[in-house]
């Protein structure tokens, strides 16, 4: 019995040493196991638990990390890319503006749970809401890193009421489902965000709000001059559906109203009407926004899905108003439609993706819109694709092409983008990158 109870133990032992904390902590059904076959006693299998725990802690780096009781996960994660970039703009009289660059991004994260409340953590290498890279030798000196910053890209905490209800709070992922069309991909809103999910049948009903604080007044009231100031809030309220269709497709629909508040002439940053001059002005929007998608197999077991978006900004008539074009009052309307064929997920696997895309000039905030496809522009339009490659399970290859233009030519296509061309007769975007996560 004795050389048996050795045998076990030494067999404890080693699968400890394997698998590390987590059997430290979860070995007690094995223990059990031998307290049933009458191996070991209660009194030795607490004896054997303690030294196993204890032994681990003394003779293992990973026993010396010290984590909150209260933590029931914590996960590091993150991605790292380095990519290749050519932009090319081209302006009425037919001249060119080229920028070919390389560029990096880094983005650690740490999320946990503790119980039904959970916590996210992200660092990034750029200030730029949308856009988290930074552009090689582009800096104070060869080598330098004056352009090499870390930066909060996400920090939050949040809530699950239950099987159905979400709260979180702070600077978050993007609550909404979205496309490109609207968001970009890169941007993390700040603010507080609810979310409500439920089955029933072959369908999935969810809603998601949220309210984000677009900019600060910082401060409300200033003594000299007399300024009252309120924050201006960016308010978005989603309900759709997720139907599976059988059992290898699904249709998602999001309808979705976003609208501004409090854009006043004495707002800080985004007041006044939007002009050729103030093009980040949030004036007169009150956009509904309607993604959609439908996912199915093709050949057998092949992913396939159709995408698309359409978007109406209800108040853009005021808009181009005080834009000063109300002979473009029709110029309110944006949409998105394309397909995808495979999906990228283990090493060897492979997607394509096309699609096309439309801004009007007074259709959605300019300020959202993606920073890539197109130069975080509007009043544009074009054709985008896109393909990755999987070089293992970890690494992808990615590359996009896009080609685009300006919408109606008689207005200039405004917003925050690297071609420095106001009206835009043509624009091409080229990127190689290579990811990897973790």
């Amino acid at each position: 019995m004795f050389t048996l109870k050795l045998k076990w133990s030494a067999l404890l032992g080693a699968a400890m040493f394997v698998t590390g904390t987590a059997f430290a902590q979860d070995s007690g059904p094995l223990l059990d196991l031998l307290v049933k076959k009458g191996i070991v006693t209660d009194q030795e299998a607490e004896e054997l638990r303690a030294d196993l725990v204890k032994d681990f802690a003394a003779n293992t780096s990973a026993g010396k990390l010290n984590l909150s009781s209260d933590l029931t996960e914590l996960k590091i994660s993150g991605d790292v890319r380095v990519r290749y970039e050519y932009r090319q703009g081209q302006n009425l009289a037919g001249d060119n503006l080229e920028r070919g660059r390389f560029r990096y991004r880094v983005r650690p994260a740490i999320t946990g749970q503790m119980g039904d409340w959970f916590f996210g953590f992200r660092l990034e290498n750029s200030t730029n809401s949308r856009s988290s890279n930074v552009t090689m030798g582009d800096d104070a000196g060869p080598f330098a890193k004056t352009n090499d910053a870390v930066n909060i890209g996400q920090v939050y905490i949040g809530y699950r009421v239950n099987n159905q209800w979400t709260l979180t709070a702070g600077r978050m992922p993007n609550p909404f489902v979205n496309t490109l069309l609207v968001w970009d991909g890169d941007i993390n809103p700040e603010g507080f965000a609810e979310q409500f999910k439920t089955t029933v049948g072959a369908t999935t009903y969810f809603v998601n709000l949220g309210q984000f604080l677009y900019d600060s007044a910082n401060p409300q009231n200033s003594i000299a001059p007399t300024i009252n100031r309120q924050d201006q809030y960016l308010l978005g309220w989603q309900g759709g559906l997720t139907y599976k269709v059988n059992e290898t497709s699904t249709f998602q629909l999001a309808p979705t109203l976003y609208m501004y508040v409090n854009n006043k002439p004495t707002a800080k940053t985004f007041a006044g009407a939007f002009t050729a001059a103030n093009a980040t002005a949030i004036n007169n929007l009150a956009v509904l926004d309607l993604p959609f998608e439908y996912a199915t197999v093709v050949k057998g077991d092949t992913p396939f899905r159709l995408f698309g978006d359409l978007a109406y900004n209800t108040d853009g008539k005021n808009r181009a108003q005080k834009y000063g074009r109300p002979d473009l009052d029709n110029q309110v309307w944006a949409w998105q439609l394309g397909l995808q064929y495979g999906k990228a997920k283990l090493k060897g696997e492979w997607d394509a993706q096309v699609y096309y895309q439309q801004t009007d000039l007074f259709a959605l905030d300019p300020n959202l819109v993606d920073s890539d496809i197109f130069d975080s522009r509007v009043n544009v339009e074009g054709i985008v694709f896109g393909a990755n490659y999987k070089l293992t399970n970890a690494v992808t290859f990615t590359a996009t092409y896009a080609n685009g233009k300006t919408r109606d030519k008689s207005a200039i296509s405004p917003g925050a983008g690297d071609v420095g061309i106001t009206t835009l007769n043509k624009y091409n975007l080229l990127q190689l990158d290579v990811v990897t996560k973790f």
